[in-house]
Order: structure tokens, then sequence, then C-alpha cells
């Protein structure tokens, strides 16, 4: 019975000891061992180096967002003066508040029928009042367009167009309605030579786009 206990003792006890050794591999594992100054020193070097890079990384980086933030707002500066030069120009549609006049002959006598005269001096006193964009039977008045008479009908944009006419323009609709109806202005004028004139506001005026021009002796000059 003795040597029975003896055996079990002698069994924890090898048991405990092989427990012991284990603990300690472990920690040998998990735990470095000390090092000296140089090598603390050497790692701190290195450490000191890497967060030097990773801040030179970082600031080019940030020179790259730069400059493609820089690129991408100057892109939408030039898209937006690409559009204004396009509207300007007539070449795109275009709409905004406006007003819309209806010019007939009414019961005018021939001599005092609407002519090309009478279109011009529409076209200059919207433009004086402001009106940024302007169509005469949904011909896009440009600084390229032409208004003249042929014959027995009015060439617009090379169109052919009469009476009765439709001037859309697009500006500040009380300016351009009180240039219009001035003392003495078109609408008097219109009244009392007996053409017909309407004007109306309404809430959105839209012109079409002109035709493109043709160019055939023009070309860019070198800057």
């Amino acid at each position: 019975m003795r040597i029975e206990s003896g055996r079990i003792a002698m069994g924890f006890a090898a048991l405990l000891l092989g427990l012991m050794v284990a603990v300690q591999f472990r920690l040998q594992q998990v735990v470095p061992p000390p090092t000296d100054n140089a090598q603390l020193l050497a790692l701190l070097k290195a450490s000191d180096l890497k967060r030097q890079q990773l801040a030179q990384q970082v600031a080019r980086l940030n020179l790259s967002l730069n400059k493609k933030l820089s690129q991408a707002a100057a892109a939408e500066k030039l898209s937006k003066q690409l559009t204004t030069a396009e509207m300007m120009a007539g070449t795109i549609p275009v709409k905004g508040p406006g007003v819309v006049v209806a010019w007939s002959n009414g019961s005018a006598p021939v001599a005092y029928q609407l002519t090309d005269i009478n279109l011009l001096l529409m076209v200059n006193e919207l433009r004086a009042a402001g009106a940024e964009a302007i169509a005469i039977n949904g011909q896009r008045i440009t600084a390229q367009t032409e208004i003249r008479s042929a014959a027995n009908y009015i060439l617009i944009n090379d169109t052919q167009e009469s009476a009765p006419f439709t001037i859309s323009a697009i500006g500040q609709p009380s300016t351009l309605t009180d240039a219009l109806m001035l003392p003495g202005g078109l609408y008097d004028e219109s009244q009392q030579e007996g053409l017909s004139m309407t004007i109306s506001r309404p809430s959105q005026v839209v012109i079409p786009a002109a035709p493109p021009p043709s160019l055939t002796y023009v070309t860019a000059a070198a800057p």
C-alpha cells in the first residue's frame, strides 16, 4: 500500500515538473530575451526611419491629391466657361424667364406691313433692354444671323419666314416689356400702323440652338 502511494506521489511530482518545464518554455517563446543598449538603439533608429518614410509617403499622397483636386477644379471652371460661351454663341439651347411677342400685320395696309427693318428694330430693342437670347419663329438670333428681305419673305438664318412672327427673348420680363411699351416705342407704333402685337410672360422661355455656322475662309490664328 505504501509502495503504491509512493508511486502515485512520484507520478504527481513528475507531472508537476513537466508542467513547470512546459510553462518555462512557453514564456521563453512569448517574452523575448532582454537586449543590450546597442540593439535598443538600432531598433529606435529603424523605427524612426520607418516613421520618416511613412511621413514622406503621406506628404507625396497629399501632394498628388491636391494636384488632382486642383485639376478637377480647373476642369470644372473651364467647363462652366465653355457652357457660357456656347450659350452666348447660340450653339446650345437655352431657357429662362423672359417674354414672347406675337407680332402680325393685323389690319395694316401694305405700306406698313412687317419687314426685315421692323424685325431688326425689335432685336435691337430687346438687346438694349438686356435680352440674353432671342429667337424669331424658332430661329436663334446670333452675331452671324442675317435678317433681310427676299421677294415676298424674310430670310432669317437662310430660312424663309413671313408674318406672323413669334419673337422669344430671355431676360428680365418686366424690363423687356417696358422697353417695348415705351411711349413712341414699337408697341405704340404697331398700334398706330394697324399692326397687331401682344406680349406675354410665360413662366419659362425656351430658345433652340442656332444652326452651325459655315466657315470657309476663317481659321484660328496662333496666339
